[in-house]
């Protein structure tokens, strides 16, 4: 009998939820046979979704979990897996980066989301207006699962342009803050982690209107994401990506090389209380 196939947990939400599908039946001592059985369902089904080659149903997930003696560690795992917990106009980005061997942030305002620690994600998701406690930690979750692509045994190259700004702006408190720049001075010391900075001085207003990612796959662009204060939208047409592409070189030549952006990272972060 061949091996099971080996699974990677950070592709995406299907295949963390089959690597953990398999994790417990395991434990359970059971087949794919024998869990199929107890739930009604074809082993070939659960055998698709272990490998994360189909995504669970509602249903399957809630079975499984009767059937493996689970209290809701599988069902927590849903939002992200249906995609409730993000905006129907967000929904066909995270493949895209997924897909990503190469992301450019450009930030101009805040962190951009992919550096973001989780306590800095809570502040600025708490400053939406009417933002009730459930909604604020269903999109901290739905951040904290786009940054899973950087735990791949071999994570995309990722290059942070952030307006210098971001460095004196209080977001939360000013722990929060010191702490996010510290988590930035750490990624950095990773080789697949970039930051710039954009001087005051630099005068550059090429991307100023909002954050815009682009993602890269084998040297070529694939696709963007820009946010406005409403909405975002993924850009896929050539003609916009070359003009989008055009502006970010702007910024990236105008910003500091990436000793100096750390440099003032760390002189700012100290100065925090």
């Amino acid at each position: 009998m061949p091996a099971p196939k080996e699974l990677d947990p950070t592709a995406g939400p299907a295949a963390r939820f089959g690597a953990d599908l398999r994790k417990y039946r395991y434990a359970a001592k059971l087949t794919q046979a024998q869990l199929a059985a107890r739930i009604g369902y074809s082993k070939s089904r659960i055998g698709n979704v272990e490998r994360g080659d189909e995504n669970p149903t509602r249903e399957l997930i809630g079975l499984c979990e009767k059937a493996l003696g689970l209290d809701g560690v599988l069902l927590a795992q849903w939002p992200a897996i249906s995609g409730d917990r993000i905006p129907e106009w967000y929904r066909p980005w995270p493949p895209i980066e997924r897909r990503a061997d190469h992301i450019i942030s450009v930030a101009p305002l805040i962190v951009p989301g992919l550096a973001q620690t989780e306590e800095y994600a809570r502040a600025m998701f708490a400053g939406e207006p009417d933002a009730t406690p459930h909604q604020i930690e269903e999109a901290v979750q739905a951040r904290l699962e786009r940054q899973t692509i950087f735990n791949r045994p071999s994570p995309p190259q990722y290059l942070a342009v952030m307006d210098e700004g971001i460095l004196y702006r209080p977001i939360g408190d000013d722990s929060v803050t010191r702490r996010q720049l510290e988590h930035l001075i750490a990624m950095a010391e990773h080789n697949w982690f970039s930051v710039q900075l954009l001087p005051y001085e630099a005068l550059c207003t090429a991307v100023l209107v909002g954050p815009v990612v682009l993602a890269r796959e084998n040297g070529v662009p694939i696709a963007a994401y820009v946010e406005s204060a409403l909405h975002g939208r993924v850009i896929d047409r050539p003609d916009e990506i070359k003009r989008l592409v055009s502006r970010l070189e702007c910024v990236r030549t105008a910003a500091l090389p990436e000793y100096l952006s750390v440099q003032r990272i760390k002189a700012r972060a100290a100065t925090w209380s």
